[in-house]
């Protein structure tokens, strides 16, 4: 990927993180706002029944005595808490109208309602209304300075005078920051770490196109110089036979003044990169990377925190349903059968005036006519009756009471019901892990009475106890086995921007670790592409100088065997440099597509013993060559390009092998295609390596640097691109270690 795209590509995956971190908060706050609804319905409706039952117990009547009657039929369906919220708002206009009480405390409202929030974690600004629900106008209110906005919730209406439309409800005002305090700070803070990793990552791709940019200019350069060098070193060479040695001296000199520019402008490049950074990029991501690393995991471990307390009050919520559920279905049902007209919840001792007449209507106008009815007396009972968790808890404990106060034989608490009803309650809810319950000695936590298992694993989670008496020597409590899945699934919009920076991060480590090897790779790429201008084109200038001013000074006419040893040195130089330059020059000529290729139809077989007599001539190694190929052979091709395709591969046999060379060179005429074949014994070229052999300057290496082998990767690079000119192909097959096989493959004329 191109260091732009992958820039580009970072700034737009941090826009991309930031609207998702946005989405993500919108979201949260939303569903927090609408647990904490659901939450303020619940507790105002505990809290306005827990002030009507104060009312009712402050009437000026003995305990027992039925001050009021609630109902409704049956074909409503309505359920325990429906019924005790329908009951309480019967209950309030009933102390309106007939028992004549002023107003409705909202002051006792207030304080109930507040002190339940709290016991919910529920922290905001809360004010109770009496307001017209046909007109909309606020009657009176516990805290006139509070009204509702957008980051407010209201409860439901709870009916105090229905028939003059009177009606009371809560309103909570969340300020804004107190809510979104943690989470707006952990927004910010991610944001600028991640700008921080994202400003390293450009910085990094910055100097990394500057470094590409170096290199470039530095190939270009080098281009340029042998190009420039082809004309002056032709030229030489024709100077040779004339032994023009002052000429030849002076013209050597000016290439190797070029050719010290072209070096000394590469190794300043080279020395100016490390000063341009003043930052210490590296240790910079690292920790930018490190401490952003260290801010998800507390934001997930916040959010996490924040779902496991809200799941702790729904278990709590449906452990209390069931202990009611358990309390009236099992052990009041089984009390009343077996002890009939015994022990009633709350004894009842008389009946105001109302409720006398309101019994004898109700006979009339349903009883009598068989209309089924579920009713209920509301009885004067002063006790401090406090609806801490909810109706169903209050009316089970005084269910509970009169069972644990009346039953002729005990009435034991059944685990396996409770078992069903709570699971049950709790798959409804979306919750499938495994759950128990224990029965336990308090305060010694022994468990007398279990399930499944009587043990808590660290990872399970439990609700408060229930007490199963008076004195709560004997207790209940749920277990949720490891509910860490459906934490976890109910907070995957919380989660899911976690995720996506997440995986931002690590795009970022990696880019960063590609971007940190790749420029420590084209850093020992341009170590290697001096070192090979000085051995391949400054070396190769520098004998040719030294051994003209030594011809110039007549020091050797004396010595003519000397003199033809310095002469040679010349001429296998220059050849050195002519081809080189010449490869240059071809290579530069394909590319802008200006080669002009003059095939014939060329036998092989004459050709290759041609060229491996010259090798033999001049090899430094012990050299065999082995040809298979028949006079009948033949490619259609140019014949200097193919000289020098030979050239190069017989060159690269011979450098990358051992003392002792073996070089096997086969042609074959197959399918409309003749195959050459060049095969060694070499030190052959690893599997990662061969993909990229044939790419320009790729052959550079400080394992070639080190074995003193030179070159800037052109020959491989030269023989593709002259084979495609051809319309050809080749292939390499390699064992480490082994051999190298080059397969050549041109079509027939």
């Amino acid at each position: 990927m191109k260091a732009r795209s992958v820039i580009h590509i970072s700034i737009i995956g941090l826009l991309f993180i930031v609207l998702i971190q946005l989405g993500g908060m919108i979201y949260a706050y939303k569903a927090q706002m609408k647990v904490a609804e659901q939450s303020l319905n619940k507790y105002f409706w505990m809290a306005f029944t827990e002030t009507v039952d104060d009312m009712v117990n402050n009437l000026p009547y003995p305990d027992g005595t039925v001050v009021s009657v609630i109902y409704f039929p049956h074909r409503l369906g309505l359920n325990q808490n429906e019924f005790s919220q329908v009951g309480a708002q019967q209950t309030a206009q009933t102390l309106r109208k007939v028992y004549k009480q002023k107003k409705f405390p909202l002051a006792k409202l207030d304080s109930v309602l507040q002190g339940k929030l709290e016991h919910a974690y529920i922290k905001g600004n809360v004010t109770v209304e009496r307001f017209n629900t046909d007109t909309g106008e606020i009657l009176e209110s516990t805290h006139s300075d509070i009204h509702a906005n957008s980051t407010a919730i209201t409860s439901e209406k709870a009916f105090i005078y229905k028939e003059k439309g009177e009606a009371v409800r809560a309103i909570v005002v969340f300020p804004f920051g107190d809510v979104m305090q943690n989470v707006l700070l952990l927004f910010v803070v991610t944001f600028l770490l991640l700008g921080v990793v994202v400003y390293a990552l450009v910085l990094q791709m910055k100097s990394l196109i500057g470094q590409q940019h170096n290199l470039r200019k530095q190939q270009q350069d080098f281009y340029t110089l042998a190009e420039q060098m082809r004309i002056p070193v032709s030229e030489i060479v024709s100077e040779m036979p004339h032994e023009t040695w002052e000429v030849i001296e002076k013209k050597s000199t000016v290439l190797l003044g070029m050719t010290e520019k072209t070096l000394s402008n590469a190794k300043a490049e080279a020395l100016l990169e490390p000063t341009r950074r003043k930052i210490p990029l590296k240790a910079f991501s690292v920790t930018s990377i490190a401490g952003l690393l260290l801010l998800l995991s507390v934001w997930a471990v916040y959010v996490y925190h924040i779902s496991y307390r809200q799941m702790e009050l729904r278990a709590q919520e449906h452990f209390e349903k069931m202990f009611y559920e358990e309390t009236y279905y099992n052990r009041y049902i089984s009390f009343l059968t077996a002890n009939k007209g015994v022990g009633e919840a709350v004894k009842v001792t008389g009946i105001t005036p109302y409720v006398d007449r309101v019994v004898k209507n109700f006979r009339k106008l349903y009883l009598d006519k068989g209309y089924h009815i579920w009713r209920n007396n509301v009885v004067v009972y002063h006790v401090d009756s406090k609806f801490d968790e909810s109706y169903q808890l209050h009316a089970a404990y005084i269910m509970q009471d009169s069972i644990n106060n009346n039953a002729r034989t005990p009435i034991t608490f059944s685990l396996q019901f409770a078992d069903s009803v709570f699971g049950g309650e709790l798959r409804k809810a979306g919750v499938s892990d495994e759950i128990d319950i224990h029965q336990m000695k308090y305060p010694s936590q022994e468990v007398i009475g279990s399930v499944v298992n009587p043990h808590v694993g660290i990872m399970d989670m439990t609700t408060k106890l229930i007490p199963l008496n008076k004195d709560s020597t004997e207790c209940v409590r749920g277990i949720v086995r490891s509910p860490q899945k459906s934490i976890i699934a109910s907070i995957w919009y919380m989660l899911l921007p976690l995720g996506i920076t997440f995986l931002f991060m690590c795009a970022c480590v990696y880019f960063q670790i590609r971007i940190w090897y790749v420029q420590r790779k084209l850093k020992q790429f341009q170590k290697d592409f001096t070192y090979s201008m000085i051995h391949d084109m400054k070396s190769p200038l520098s004998s040719i100088m030294m051994g003209a001013h030594i011809l110039v000074s007549g020091k050797l006419t004396d010595k003519p065997e000397k003199m033809e040893k310095y002469k040679q040195v010349i001429i296998d130089e220059c050849e050195h440099l002519l081809a080189l330059s010449g490869r240059v020059l071809m290579l530069t000529q394909i590319e802008r597509g200006e080669l002009e290729l003059h095939k014939e139809v060329i036998p092989l077989a004459p050709l290759l013993k041609d060229i491996t007599e010259k090798y033999l001539l001049k090899a430094t190694k012990e050299v065999h060559f082995i040809i298979r190929c028949e006079e009948t052979c033949s490619v259609y091709a140019d014949i200097f390009c193919l000289r020098e395709i030979f050239g190069n591969l017989i060159d690269n046999a011979i450098k990358y092998s051992k003392d002792e060379v073996e070089i096997i060179l086969s042609c074959e005429e197959v399918a409309g295609s003749t195959l050459i074949k060049v095969r060694d014994n070499g030190i052959g070229i690893p599997l990662k390596e061969q993909w990229k052999i044939f790419n320009k300057f790729e052959r550079l290496s400080a394992n070639n640097r080190k074995s003193g082998i030179s070159g800037f990767g052109l020959g491989l690079s030269y023989v593709l691109q002259v084979m495609k000119a051809h319309d050809g192909m080749i292939s390499v097959e390699s064992v480490e270690g082994s051999y190298s096989e080059f397969t050549m493959r041109f079509p027939l004329n």
